[in-house]
């Protein structure tokens, strides 16, 4: 019956290590994705204190740095992106275009008259005096 609960304290061990292990490669992942989405960290009010190049990681950012930022309204994608925002501009420009100026239209054939057809009460001339 002892060389039965010596076998089990030791799986018991074994498992212990093994979520601890676990718990350590959790840690790491969850402290990496912290950092990543904290962005650069502000080190120093002074940029001659901050660390060395040393490190592989970027330098962080002054305090003066960040605040020269200033207020910054919120922007639509399109909006930061210049070719689609230019793009965007242009297909609206177009459609006011389309609305003040008819298409040309490709000539097929002879002469079929006019589309709209012929107003004779309508005259867009100016008479001189």
């Amino acid at each position: 019956s002892s060389g039965i609960n010596a076998e089990y304290g030791e799986e018991r061990e074994e498992e212990v290590d093994l979520y601890a292990e676990h718990a350590r490669i959790s840690e790491e992942k969850k402290r990496k994705k912290r950092k990543k989405k904290k962005g650069i960290a502000v080190l120093s009010e002074d940029p001659t204190l901050m660390a060395t190049g040393e490190e592989e990681e970027k330098r962080g950012i002054t305090y003066k740095i960040m605040k020269n930022k200033g207020l910054t309204p919120h922007r639509k994608k399109e909006q930061r992106n210049p070719r689609v925002k230019h793009r965007k501009k242009f297909d609206k420009a177009l459609k006011k275009r389309r609305s003040q100026i008819p298409d040309l239209r490709e000539q097929g054939g002879s002469y079929g008259g006019e589309k709209s057809g012929i107003k004779s009460a309508l005259t867009k001339s100016t008479k001189l005096r």
